[in-house]
Order: C-alpha cells, then sequence, then structure tokens
C-alpha cells in the first residue's frame, strides 16, 4: 500500500469517527444517567437514547454505503440521503431534497454502471457540505451523451452565501498534499469521478453552489 493510499483510509476513517463520535456519545451519556438504576430512567433520558441511537443507525448505513463496500440498491439511494440530512440537520432545519422522476434515475444509474449508488451518495455530501446553510438540494440527471449528473445546493433566501472553498479545492484533487478529515470526503468524491474518467466542476451561484459531473456511460 502506497503511503497515499494509507493516509486516504486513516482520513476516512477519523471522518467516519467524528460522523458516529455525536450520537454515540449522547447514548452513553443517557445510559450514564440512568446508571445501576433503572427508575431513573425518565422519560426525557429515554428519548435521548432512543433518539440517539436511531441518529447513529441512520448516519452509520449512509456512511457505511457511502465510504465502504456495501452494496445497496437504486431503492435505497433517496432513503440513504433523506435520512441522512434529517439526522444531520434536524427536522426544525430540514433540508428539502428534488430528484428527478425513476425513470430517469433509473437509466443514469444503468448508463453509469456499479459506481453509481456510492457516487451519488458522496456528491451530494459533498454538495451539502461545500454550501454551508443548504436548504435545498436539487439532483438532476442527464444521459443524452454521457451521464451528467448536477447537485444545486441553495441557501435560504436572504441568507449570504459562503461556499467552502476548501471543500472545492479538495474535489478537484488541489490540495492533496493537503487534506484533513474535514476536507477528505471531498477529495474522495472527486476522485470516484475521475476513476471513471470523469470532470467535475463547483461552480458558485447567486443563492449556492453547483456540483456538476459528467462521466462517459458504461458501454
Amino acid at each position: 500500500m502506497k503511503d497515499s493510499d494509507l493516509q486516504l483510509a486513516q482520513l476516512l476513517c477519523t471522518r467516519l469517527c467524528h460522523d458516529l463520535a455525536g450520537p454515540i456519545g449522547a447514548v452513553a451519556a443517557g445510559v450514564e444517567l440512568i446508571g445501576d438504576d433503572p427508575s431513573m430512567a425518565d422519560a426525557e433520558t429515554i428519548g435521548l437514547i432512543g433518539d440517539s441511537s436511531s441518529a447513529a443507525s441512520r448516519k452509520l448505513k449512509f456512511l457505511r454505503a457511502a465510504l465502504g463496500l456495501a452494496q445497496s440498491t437504486a431503492g435505497d439511494l433517496k432513503g440513504l440521503v433523506e435520512d441522512y440530512i434529517t439526522t444531520t440537520a434536524g427536522p426544525g432545519a430540514r433540508i428539502e431534497v428534488t430528484w428527478p422522476a425513476a425513470a430517469v434515475l433509473d437509466k443514469a444509474a444503468r448508463a453509469f454502471g456499479p459506481m453509481w449508488i456510492q457516487s451519488v451518495l458522496n456528491l451530494c455530501l459533498l454538495a451539502l457540505e461545500a454550501q454551508p446553510g443548504c436548504r435545498s438540494l436539487e439532483i438532476a440527471a442527464d444521459t443524452a451523451a454521457t451521464v451528467k449528473l448536477s447537485l444545486t445546493a441553495r441557501t435560504a433566501a436572504g441568507r449570504a452565501v459562503n461556499a467552502r472553498e476548501d471543500l472545492r479545492k479538495a474535489a478537484l484533487g488541489q490540495n492533496e498534499g493537503a487534506l484533513t478529515a474535514k476536507t477528505v470526503q471531498a477529495y474522495f468524491a472527486g476522485k470516484m469521478v475521475r476513476g471513471a474518467g470523469g470532470t467535475m466542476t463547483l461552480s458558485p451561484l447567486a443563492d449556492g453552489l453547483a456540483v456538476i459531473v459528467d462521466v462517459p456511460a458504461v458501454s
């Protein structure tokens, strides 16, 4: 294994642990509140444990599919993305996700090939994190010639648009030597696209950011 591959694996593991630390820590805190006396398990504590364990499960399911070798089906795609968003943003800060028609997604999946699910999950995560304050995520696909995916992350009306330049550079492979646990997923998403022979652009908009990917169709 090359040093660069080892570093990538270490950074991805660190990112995974960071994402799961919050909900797992909350479960541990709830259990600690109960201690050895079940009578201490009031409704609030039970609710904390239940919500946190559910959040950890949803995050783990998404991250295992996005960063690991889990075999997910096309039918899992929407649920994985929307459950992850609910877990990270919270019900009070719901991010609206707009998907293409099912027939369009199916056609794009066939043309893209076996890395379709993992690639879309990583591109969704990249778009959401590269545009802080995202309140809507629009996903579009076109298979007229190549497989073209566009993910547009938009902020709330009147909110300042401050796209993360560090994630843009990481996704384009421009700061490979300075990767951190905060930027490694963006780099991983870009690496997957380039590995499939595709190209990626991240373009600022008046109200957000557009991530556009163009990948040759599988023959």
